[in-house]
């Protein structure tokens, strides 16, 4: 099936940023049509609503208010989103945590060949991306407040509390996850993915090729080897031999 065309804005206050991107875009992307650009969240703001793109292109980082800023001014968010950011890893925790979409610069052209060519499937549940788009808000403004990952579970977006989270594990391309109620969802992301969604939740250690665990929920582990890990008096693993002394200090700290 052919691919509609679709309309963005380019946000980003550094003007070669913008000009590669819009070079990239013409060369690569010709199913996306720019309709302008922006350099600041006033400017963004002002086109967005004017010009009603269907994707936004938005740097994170600009002065006068980042690229967060500009989505809380929407009470519903009438385009899709893909962040464009250098590395910043307070922002990137929180996009990985709602699992949007983002592109690191200097931006490479399979990683926005994949973006681009998942829009129009985004496009037709934006109600997924409402939700996401809530769980970043709440992440990002709220440093006090518990934290929520976004796992897609079949056709469902489910929002987990990190800490309510026991271990995850790995099969294959998807990851099965077991919480502290009991629930288990099983998510079509592979379990490295949630290993960089969790990377700054200091609670989650990958101690195999397979698990991931909430150290916090260890009740005890054997000495010697193999090593073996007992979590919420029921779930064992084994730990890799290589992970060990990570594990270890991890917990002692």
């Amino acid at each position: 099936m052919e691919k509609r065309s679709l309309t963005c804005l380019i946000v980003d206050d550094e003007g070669s940023s913008r000009e590669v991107l819009k070079a990239l875009l013409k060369k690569f992307c010709p199913t996306i049509q720019i309709t302008g650009e922006a350099c600041n969240v006033d400017e963004a703001y002002k086109f967005i609503t004017e010009l009603k793109p269907e994707v936004v292109f938005l740097d994170v980082q600009m002065p006068g208010g980042n690229g967060f800023s500009l989505l809380k001014r929407f009470i519903e968010i009438p385009f899709q989103v893909i962040f464009v950011t250098s590395y910043d890893k307070y922002a990137l925790d929180a996009i990985r945590c709602s699992a949007l979409y983002y592109l690191m610069k200097p931006i490479e052209v399979p990683f926005l060949l994949d973006a681009v060519d998942k829009l129009n499937s985004r496009i037709e549940n934006r109600n997924t991306q409402k939700s996401q788009i809530l769980n970043l808000i709440h992440n990002e403004s709220t440093p006090g407040i518990e934290k929520k990952i976004a796992v897609h579970s079949t056709d469902t977006v489910v929002f987990l509390p990190v800490n309510e989270i026991i271990y995850l594990e790995g099969m294959d391309e998807y990851t099965s996850i077991q919480t502290l109620q009991g629930n288990k969802f099983t998510s079509s992301k592979n379990l490295g993915k949630f290993e960089e969604m969790l990377d700054s939740f200091p609670q989650f250690l990958r101690i195999s090729k397979s698990h991931i665990v909430n150290i916090n929920y260890v009740d005890h582990y054997t000495k010697g080897e193999p090593c073996f890990i007992t979590i919420s008096a029921k779930y064992t693993f084994e730990i890799s031999r290589r992970r060990k002394r990570e594990f270890l200090d991890r917990i002692k700290n």
